[in-house]
Order: C-alpha cells, then sequence, then structure tokens
C-alpha cells in the first residue's frame, strides 16, 4: 500500500544515515571529510562536492538494488552484501584498499592498473573523486546490516520492481544526507577547519584505517578459500604496490621504467586467478555450537529442546559485533544453559543453499539472521533484531 511504502522508505532512509557510524563505513567516510576541509571554498562548491559525492551513493544503490532485485525475481536466493561471497570480488577490495592507503602515504598520486583506477578516482579532487568516493562508499557499507535497513530491504524483496528500486534510492539518500547538510547549511560548512599544513598530516594518517580495512578483507577471504588465499593476496598486494612505485617514479625517468611498471601492474593480477581457482575453506562452528541443518534443528525441537539460530558470516561487521557483545559471552552460554537450549550457527561466508532457503523462509534479506524457537513449543520462530543485547535474548529465551 502506499502508506507501506512511505513507512518503508521512512525505514530506509533512517537504515542509511545509521551506516554512516558503521566501522566498514568510516574509513571511506574519512576520506570525504578529508576532501572537504581541503575544498575551503565558497558554499557553491560545498554544495557541488556533497552532490556529486551523492550521485555516486545514489547510482551505486541503483545498481546493487536492480542486481540483487533482479537475480532474485529470477531464482536466485541473494541478499544484502552477496557480493562479498565471492572470493575474487574480496581479493580485488582488498587491492583496492591497499592501493588508497598507499596514494594517502605518498607512495604515488594516481595510479593505474587494476586498483589504480579505484584508489585514484576515490583520492583524487574534483567530480571523479567526489563520485567514486561515493561508490567506494556503497561497496564497503555492504557488510553492514543497522536498525531499519532490513525491514526497508524485506519491503523491497517483496515489492514491485520500481518501489524497490525507491527503497535502495531511499537507504542511499540517507547514508549521503550528512554531506548534503554540510553542503546545502553555510553555517556547518563553516565550522569544518580552514585548509593548512595540518592536511598532509591527516592525509597519511587516514592511510592506516585504509591498510586495517585490507587486513581485514584478507582475513575474510582466508575464512573463504583458506591460509593460500591470503597468501595469494597478500602477494599480489606487494606486488600491486611495486607496480605503483615503478609507475610514479617513471613519470620522469623515460618509456623503459613506465613500461617496467605496466608488466608488474599485469603481473599482480596473476594471484588472483590463483585465489579464485582454490576450494573453499572447511567451515568453523563457535565453540559449543552445532551447525545449522534442518533435519538437525527438527529433532532438537522433537525432543523439547530450545534452539537459537544464529546465520551470520565472517565478512558481517554486524555479526561480528553481536558474537563479541552478546553470543560468545559467559552470560549467553549460562542463560542457554538454564533455558534448555542449544546454539546452532550457519555460516553464509561462502553462498550456502541450505542457509537461503531458512533466510528465504524468514524473509530475511541477509545476515545477520537470530531465530528463537523456546524449549516445548511448536510453530514458527521468534525472529530478534538485527543488534542484539543480554537483556533480548533473555527474554526471548524465557518461557512464556
Amino acid at each position: 500500500s502506499p502508506a507501506g511504502l512511505a513507512f518503508a522508505l521512512l525505514l530506509a532512509l533512517l537504515g542509511g544515515v545509521i551506516l554512516n557510524l558503521m566501522p566498514c563505513v568510516l574509513p571511506v567516510l574519512s576520506l570525504k571529510v578529508l576532501g572537504l576541509a581541503q575544498s575551503g571554498e565558497s558554499a557553491g562548491t560545498a554544495r557541488r562536492h556533497a552532490l556529486i559525492y551523492s550521485a555516486g551513493v545514489l547510482v551505486s544503490f541503483a545498481a546493487v538494488g536492480l542486481a540483487v532485485v533482479g537475480l532474485r525475481a529470477a531464482g536466485h536466493a541473494l541478499g544484502w552484501g552477496f557480493q562479498l561471497q565471492q572470493p575474487l570480488f574480496v581479493a580485488v577490495l582488498v587491492y583496492v584498499m591497499f592501493a588508497i592507503g598507499l596514494s594517502l602515504s605518498g607512495v604515488f598520486n594516481l595510479g593505474a592498473g587494476l586498483a589504480g583506477v579505484g584508489s585514484g578516482l576515490a583520492s583524487r579532487s574534483g567530480a571523479a573523486g567526489d563520485f567514486f568516493t561515493g561508490v567506494l562508499a556503497v561497496v564497503v557499507a555492504s557488510p553492514c546490516t543497522v536498525p531499519f535497513m532490513g525491514s526497508a530491504l524485506a519491503y523491497a524483496f517483496t515489492a514491485s520492481p520500481w518501489a524497490a528500486l525507491l527503497i535502495f534510492l531511499a537507504l542511499g539518500l540517507g547514508l549521503a544526507l550528512p554531506f548534503l547538510v554540510i553542503g546545502y547549511v553555510p553555517a556547518l560548512a563553516r565550522r569544518l577547519p580552514r585548509p593548512g599544513a595540518w592536511m598532509e598530516t591527516l592525509k597519511q594518517f587516514l592511510a592506516f584505517p585504509m591498510y586495517l580495512t585490507a587486513a581485514w578483507l584478507a582475513w575474510v577471504l582466508g575464512n573463504q578459500r583458506g591460509i593460500d588465499a591470503v597468501g595469494y593476496v597478500l602477494v599480489g598486494a606487494i606486488v600491486l604496490a611495486l607496480g605503483l612505485w615503478l609507475r610514479e617514479h617513471g613519470r620522469s625517468r623515460g618509456l623503459a621504467v613506465r613500461a617496467l611498471a605496466a608488466l608488474v601492474l599485469l603481473a599482480a593480477l596473476v594471484p588472483l586467478t590463483r585465489i579464485d581457482a582454490l576450494a573453499p575453506a572447511s567451515s568453523t562452528t563457535a565453540s559449543r555450537a552445532e551447525p545449522y541443518s534442518a533435519q538437525r534443528l527438527a529433532e532438537l525441537r522433537a525432543q523439547g529442546r530450545g534452539v537459537f539460530v544464529d546465520m551470520g558470516a565472517d565478512w558481517c561487521v554486524t555479526c561480528k559485533v553481536n558474537e563479541r557483545a552478546v553470543l560468545h559471552t559467559d552470560a549467553f552460554r549460562d542463560l542457554l544453559a538454564r533455558s534448555n537450549s542449544v546454539l546452532m550457527t550457519g555460516d553464509w561466508t561462502n553462498a550456502d543453499p541450505a542457509i537461503s532457503a531458512f533466510l528465504k523462509e524468514y524473509k530475511a534479506v541477509g545476515v545477520p539472521l537470530y531465530v528463537v524457537f523456546r524449549p516445548a513449543e511448536d510453530g514458527p520462530g521468534q525472529v530478534l533484531p538485527t543488534l542484539l543485547t543480554h537483556r533480548i535474548v533473555a527474554d526471548a529465551l524465557a518461557p512464556r
């Protein structure tokens, strides 16, 4: 209904705003803040920066939305963040984040090659830099699911294609909203520090969040394809750094050095082909947890046991926050014991048809998904919020 669509659009807008606070997005947003501080120009210039950045965000959200909705309509059980199930995509992101860090550190200015294109566009000033910083913000936001966002996406996946596209655009508008406000409210823009020598120090400092993001993505890749994949991507990143360094130093040193730089950059692509050929790594479950299977879930419920189903992925930042804050604590384990319940985990780091079917059954758009089946109770389970607290979990497991 129109009222339902309006409410979903509001949820999407709020979810997009909250995405700005997630750790997966903050490293890229720091680039935008630096760009706004560097501009120090007229109100019109600030508005132009904000509009072009917002265009990059909206175009990217529209592309992701059309891809997800279209593929789901074709029968594929895909959800938010599905692209991070592809090891090759994760490896390319490692290259891009590492190259952005190298650029901020001063190893090169405008790179070439696979990662150099993305890092050069995102780190340069002007319209191209603003637009592709918006694109990069959406790419790194995909591992995050925040309050309000899941409900809005669930509506999008069951609505018409045009309504779904509006939901994704509302998410993008929420992500871009803080910079639009800065661009169109002169009082806020004036509070930004003026350009000066301090910006070079800040620029170099911002390289380190990029290196940390690359390290996290390498860890995700290792969980997908094992330690060999981590080795390949590290070697590839070092070769990429050498190629970018040669490219920068070859600008004034003749054609031979530039040709060598191009060959080295091409060599950096070789490890990517090796990663894609590796077999999936064996998944591990949390201590005292059972791996998810529909048959085992039915058996436990037939025995009168309660079951707490935790569907997550290694690339899901929200999942990791909930694990550290709630699910991997002694208090949670004591709660399971007192309520005669079992923790059952499903790992969606790689595509898994059984987990995809469970997500579809509960109309989930991705992970995390937490479903509680109370002891000795029939019927469907209770879906918990995206962000957990001990109180939420205790109330869900308590007998009625």
